[in-house]
């Protein structure tokens, strides 16, 4: 009988051992981030669409905490020290709040930028946005909490220039890579490496042989000629519009044709 009793209390000690504890959920209040790495940029040009005269960046917002089931509000700020951007010339003002809808993490900020100043055209913007906190939302995360949005009307080095095609860049390059790989959006994912061959293998048939290029894409409308001076250099352009045009020109050294870009270098 001792024994029984024994080993009832040790069974009851047990079982109030293994019972689960009360697991609380996220205490305090959410923090507020741009889901865009401090390092990284929100990068726009309008040499991409030259016919528009303002468009629209979207930066990505998130939170870090739980979801609530009301609206909440957040607050950004301009960092003057490092934007060359002016306000309601290069871009609208802000607002004083922006909303993260009830029961959402996630939002897209925009940010309503002009084409219209020339200096675009030869250099890029900066607008360098910080968050702050509220009532609502902390800004702890100091590593998320600024973002800098680049913008001008000329072709930048994209982000993803790494993977494909690599290489030193020039706008010159830059072009002919959205002409033959038909896209200017490439993602860095590691699964994506078969599509990083595939695009660099498009603008190296370009590069390499531009008239057979020609032969076997008459849709893209190129064509190409021989330069008016002589040479024997030749002009790599786009019939419907002549002034799109591209320089194609031999090394005298090696007696190879190359594209020559916007610094007067080889296009490889």
């Amino acid at each position: 009988m001792k024994k029984i009793w024994i080993l009832l209390l040790a069974a009851v000690v047990l079982i109030t051992a293994c019972q689960k504890k009360e697991i609380k959920g996220f205490q305090g209040t959410a923090n507020i981030v741009f889901a865009v790495n401090s390092q990284d940029s929100v990068l726009y040009t309008f040499a991409l669409h030259p016919e528009r005269t303002k468009d629209t960046v979207w930066v990505p917002v998130n939170i870090s905490g739980e979801r609530s089931d009301k609206d909440r509000a957040f607050s950004i700020t301009i960092v003057d020290s490092a934007t060359t951007a002016v306000v309601g010339k290069h871009f609208d003002a802000l607002k004083d709040q922006y909303v993260i809808p009830a029961n959402a993490g996630s939002m897209w900020l925009p940010i309503i930028i002009y084409n219209t100043d020339p200096l675009l055209e030869q250099r890029a913007l900066n607008l360098v946005l910080r968050l702050v906190p509220t009532a609502d939302f902390n800004t702890e995360i100091k590593d998320v909490s600024t973002v800098r949005v680049v913008f001008s009307n000329r072709f930048e080095k994209p982000a993803w220039w790494f993977r494909t095609p690599g290489g030193p860049y020039s706008i010159v390059k830059h072009k002919l890579f959205r002409l033959a790989a038909t896209t200017d959006e490439v993602s860095t994912k590691s699964e994506n490496a078969p599509i990083w061959i595939y695009y660099t293998a498009r603008l190296s048939a370009l590069l390499t042989s531009p008239d057979t290029w020609i032969a076997n894409n008459p849709d893209k409308g190129y064509d190409m000629k021989l330069n008016a001076d002589s040479s024997g250099n030749k002009i790599f352009y786009e019939i419907a519009s002549p002034n799109i045009s591209f320089r194609y020109e031999k090394d005298p050294s090696s007696g190879e044709f190359y594209f020559i870009d916007e610094n007067n270098g080889q296009v490889k």
